[in-house]
């Protein structure tokens, strides 16, 4: 079952739809070491996942942005008409309209009280500010269905997906009294969101990287002497590890105990044992970086521009 579960989701992934978000195609091949190659596929289904889902943010924002950019011509429009900014005419038009009472708010409360532990005065204002939010949100898109109302909009029924060359960018996909809103637009709008994912893109997949060629260079010095990687971590990694005291641990702890619960004697293990695995983890990349330097190593994966 977890075979067909793994077959079928690598079908998906490999079938997914173009986010448009690559600062350019990675080949196939990532690294190469000592003539061992790893592909994409050689990857961890966990970082192929997190590769699909800041993808998938990219095609969402995508399609919502079309609506946004409509929305956002017809406000400048009707600010213009009235005399007045954009941001006037919001808090006009939706800000002055939203008016929420402690009487809401107490009503709320009476109604999901069950789901928390604190009494109605500590959450007051935050019951309140989210209920505003939420008023707020449904007024935006009552206006914006009434300005679109009285409005000569035409919506292309192609999809908005990203060019493929650049004269896609010229693509209308959307045309707003007279207004067009092209593929260079949505792109345009776009491109802080995608530069974020590019980056977050290459980082997941480099760790990863990182990961399989050090595994790959541990295992290849264990058959060279004809033992074991754990027993090369032993002799290279936790034979050094140096012994972490309780004053270590102290002084840890007094510099992140705004972000700790508990008290020191009840979070000291715990602790100590993080700092070991932060030395283990120092030990063991300076051993990987032994092992490079008597290695082939050639990487392909290019970080964004």
């Amino acid at each position: 079952m977890f075979q067909l579960l793994l077959a079928l989701f690598l079908i998906a992934f490999s079938q997914a739809p173009n986010c448009g978000c690559e600062d350019k195609p990675q080949i196939n091949v990532l690294a190469v070491v000592n003539g061992f190659k790893i592909t994409k596929q050689d990857l961890s289904i966990d970082t192929k996942t997190q590769v699909s889902m800041a993808q998938d943010a990219v095609i969402m924002a995508r399609s919502q942005e079309l609506g946004r950019q409509i929305n956002n011509l017809l406000l400048e429009a009707e600010a213009k008409r009235r005399g007045v900014t954009a941001a006037k005419l919001l808090e006009q038009e939706v800000t002055a309209k939203i008016d929420v009472t402690e009487s809401d708010a107490r009503a709320f409360y009476d109604q999901n009280k069950s789901r928390t532990s604190q009494d109605f005065k500590s959450i007051k204002n935050d019951i309140i500010t989210r209920l505003r939010n939420e008023r707020e949100t449904l007024r935006a898109a009552e206006f914006a269905n009434a300005l679109r109302g009285a409005a000569k909009i035409t919506i292309s029924n192609e999809p908005v997906t990203p060019p493929e060359n650049e004269a896609e960018l010229s693509r209308v996909f959307a045309t707003v009294n007279g207004v067009n809103i092209t593929s260079r637009d949505i792109e345009q709008a776009l491109r802080p969101l995608i530069l974020r994912v590019q980056q977050q893109v290459y980082n997941v997949r480099k760790q990863d990287l990182d990961l399989r060629i050090n595994d790959y260079l541990l295992e290849q010095e264990a058959k060279r002497q004809g033992t074991t990687p754990k027993a090369l971590i032993d002799q290279h990694v936790r034979t050094k590890l140096p012994i972490v005291s309780e004053e270590q641990a102290r002084a840890y702890y007094n510099q992140h105990k705004a972000s700790l619960k508990g008290d020191f004697d009840f979070l000291k293990v715990p602790i100590m044992q993080h700092l070991i695995a932060q030395e283990e983890r120092k030990l063991f990349l300076a051993y990987a970086e032994e092992l490079r330097k008597g290695a082939a190593v050639q990487i392909y994966l290019t970080p964004p521009k």
